[in-house]
């Protein structure tokens, strides 16, 4: 019962937000600051076609721009690749090919389906980065919520065999150098809400399978080393914020690369403030870190 009622209010959430977002849409294309290129098609790793916005700088010029993909979020459960269509914009103008990635969400895939159509996105930029003036060596992922999640995930592909079998794809063939984390669902087995709406849902218990119930698990050593320098964002206003701060310190205690900026005194920062609010001041500070953050691998 309590899984009919997900799937219901899943497809509620997700009927609303694409009603919510036309007027932001149209707003984003009025503007002429960067290039835009919408509608980019590309192959998930299981033969669906999906699609992804690419933004760049005006008269980028002939040398290979640095690239950036974005991941949005929305538990799994509702939104699209214009969500972040403002932080891409940010990126953009200061110097980057941003391009944000579509994936499938609940009821119509679950986490499987999510990872694979995001190996496919990274798939498509490692090969085609080239063609929209990026360069193929300096690509990073930018990513926010649970599109944190399925994230880790598809990066793990590229260099764990084990998560490769476990979700049935390949290696995205892509080498990511850095990636930033904005308020994160690192974790869906916990007892907690997200655990509860996650299991059953986007987590299909259905596949009673113990050994891919453990892949899920971030902390997880091979998830841990597959992973590049991590930048941490969080805030007093994000309702995941304890989830950052836990991870933060699973990372500090296993000696892995990474950075947390915390806004602890702001209460006024929204979930993923960065992608959702992207004109707010302390979002353009953040972009503007994560910009030297990667730049500096």
């Amino acid at each position: 019962m309590f899984n009919k009622t997900v799937r219901k209010m899943s497809d509620g959430w997700q009927k609303n937000y694409l009603e919510g977002m036309e007027q932001v849409v149209d707003r984003y294309k009025q503007l002429n600051d960067v290039e835009y290129i919408p509608d980019v098609p590309f192959e998930s790793q299981d033969n669906v076609t999906l699609a992804m916005d690419i933004f760049r700088p005006w008269n980028a010029g002939k040398e290979s721009l640095p690239v950036v993909l974005m991941v949005h979020g929305g538990g799994l459960l509702m939104g699209d690749r214009h969500m972040e269509m403002g932080i891409c914009r940010n990126f953009a103008k200061a110097g980057f090919l941003s391009a944000s990635i579509e994936y499938r969400v609940f009821p119509e895939s679950d986490i499987k389906g999510a990872v694979l159509d995001l190996a496919g996105g990274m798939e498509y930029i490692g090969r085609n980065a080239s063609r929209y003036g990026g360069d193929a060596d300096r690509i990073y992922l930018v990513c926010e919520s649970a599109g944190v999640f399925a994230s880790i995930f598809a990066l793990s592909m590229i260099r764990s065999e084990t998560v490769r079998k476990a979700f049935g794809g390949r290696s995205p063939d892509i080498n990511i150098r850095a990636m930033a984390a904005q308020s994160g669902m690192f974790y869906v087995r916990r007892k907690d809400i997200v655990g509860m709406v996650m299991s059953g849902n986007v987590i299909p218990t259905r596949w009673g399978n113990r050994e891919f119930l453990k892949i899920l698990d971030t902390e997880q050593e091979e998830i841990l080393n597959s992973i590049p320098p991590i930048f941490l964002v969080s805030s007093k206003g994000d309702f995941l914020r304890k989830y950052t701060l836990k991870y933060s310190d699973f990372l500090k205690n296993n000696k892995k690369e990474y950075r947390l900026i915390y806004y602890d005194k702001a209460g006024h920062l929204p979930h993923a403030f960065c992608s959702l609010a992207p004109e707010l001041p302390e979002s353009i500070e953040v972009d503007k870190m994560i910009v030297s953050w990667f730049l500096e691998h």
